[in-house]
């Protein structure tokens, strides 16, 4: 293989690095998501999955509609990696706050439905 080549596929591997997100239920409408990724994510890459992840779990939680009512990002100096925390409120269709709530269908797009099937994103270049 080429040095070029080489190089080439450790940048295109770094740009799909790793990201592992955890749910945490924390009542019965509201839980957190924490996500780690890796350093080539940076804060925004970690923060994506963080927000794709809560919108999977809302609609596999059988809602649609969300909140975020506590966001938190971090960076581990000694890995280098970024963490992203998200507390996130599910929001009843036919309440007050259902207009100015999130879709969690809209935020992940026409192909919802595959995404939801896929499960929480491990890579940040989605």
């Amino acid at each position: 293989m080429k040095p070029y080549s080489f190089i080439l596929a450790m940048a295109l591997g770094a740009l799909s690095a790793c990201a592992q997100s955890s749910i945490q239920p924390m009542s019965q409408d509201t839980f957190k998501v924490a996500t780690t990724a890796a350093p080539a994510c940076g804060p925004n890459g970690a923060r994506n999955v963080a927000f794709k992840t809560a919108a999977v779990e809302v609609i596999r939680k059988g809602g649609d509609k969300f909140v975020l009512v506590g966001d938190t990002t971090n960076k581990d100096f000694w890995s280098g990696s970024y963490g992203q925390d998200m507390i996130v409120r599910m929001v009843p269709e036919n309440s007050r706050e259902a207009a100015n709530a999130l879709s969690a269908r809209g935020q992940l797009g026409a192909n919802w439905q595959q995404i939801v099937a896929e499960g929480a994103p491990t890579t940040c270049a989605q």
